[in-house]
């Protein structure tokens, strides 16, 4: 199982930190650090018992580093595959993960959930359980064990075309813009660590891994301007003049060679700024080295956890700062 960014960013504040077990910090700082949104926090406290901060007079919650810790060692039992209802008993029993082996089965149980929801078309199942799943788990680790994998399934289910299939596309569609529309409602109720452009370049309608990556951005406090399904690429500047910031470019098909030649001079105008990813990173790997546009392919959560896009990212929070 792959190592998730916010773990590896959670353990390097550990070893930096001059933080002492009596103070205390804000959710927002503990998003930051873990990964974990504060949406998700929450439901963990009020829903399953889990962390206990403390609280200013109004209310603000305040987390120690033993929370903080709390929270690595939840997510780390939910990437091992156990339900967020039976953390809580493996935390008050001190077990350790020798005790308790990891298992794809929790995870295989969801993905056959939804499937089996939206197969059925019952919409008013399929957006609460999404709602569930996105409040209850950190958003990058059901990328990688249930989103990625559940859309391989999906994937060869409609290659195949059954009766209806085309009901089944339009429905997940839906229900992950509404799952959009609600992460970027939270969002804007915050203060964004990054701000950036994410422009999808695909023709037909925008994939899961879109979507995915959407999320991703709004659930680590990036601040989305998204534009769907550009077929010119060569108006991109535009961008620039209209909202100087970061632009990240995503792309699940191959591109003609002038759309190659506009994506160069637009590397011209943001020069680092700018972040292709996708499967479109793959197809043309060496033609964007060539030119010295950064890039990275796979699926989504390999692309997230990549040294290559953690650099990429770290540096857009930097800049935010200053």
């Amino acid at each position: 199982m792959l190592r998730s960014y916010f773990s590896i960013k959670n353990e390097r504040w550990f070893e930096e930190t001059k933080m002492n077990s009596e103070d205390y910090i804000n959710i927002k700082e503990v998003c930051q650090i873990t990964g974990v949104a504060a949406v998700t926090l929450r439901a963990w406290e009020r829903r399953y018992g889990l962390i206990k901060p403390k609280r200013t007079a109004k209310g603000h919650r305040l987390y120690s580093k033993g929370n903080i810790e709390e929270i690595r060692q939840i997510i780390s039992w939910l990437n091992r595959g156990v339900a967020i209802s039976k953390v809580s008993a493996l935390l008050s029993a001190t077990a350790t993960h020798n005790e308790v082996p990891p298992s794809e089965k929790r995870w295989q149980e969801v993905q056959q959930e939804l499937l089996s929801t939206l197969i059925e078309l019952r919409q008013k199942s399929l957006d609460p359980l999404l709602d569930k799943l996105n409040k209850s788990i950190p958003f990058a680790s059901l990328c990688e064990n249930v989103y990625q994998p559940f859309l391989e399934q999906l994937l060869v289910r409609w290659h195949s075309k059954p009766l209806g299939y085309q009901l089944e596309q339009q429905l997940w569609q839906q229900s992950w813009q509404r799952q959009i529309m609600i992460m970027t409602l939270r969002m804007n109720k915050q203060k964004p660590q990054a701000n950036c452009w994410l422009v999808n370049i695909d023709k037909q309608y925008p994939s899961v891994d879109y979507w995915l990556f959407y999320g991703l951005f709004l659930q680590s406090g990036i601040h989305v301007d998204a534009i769907n399904k550009l077929d010119d690429l060569s108006v991109l500047p535009r961008l620039k003049k209209s909202l100087d910031q970061p632009l990240i470019i995503f792309g699940n098909h191959k591109i003609t060679p002038i759309e190659i030649h506009h994506l160069v001079k637009t590397e011209a105008l943001w020069h680092q700024d700018m972040l292709v990813v996708g499967r479109v990173a793959d197809i043309h790997q060496d033609t964007l080295s060539e030119r010295g546009i950064k890039h990275v392919g796979a699926d989504v959560a390999a692309c997230w956890q990549s040294a290559c896009y953690r650099s990429w990212i770290a540096g857009i929070e930097s800049n935010n700062e200053h």
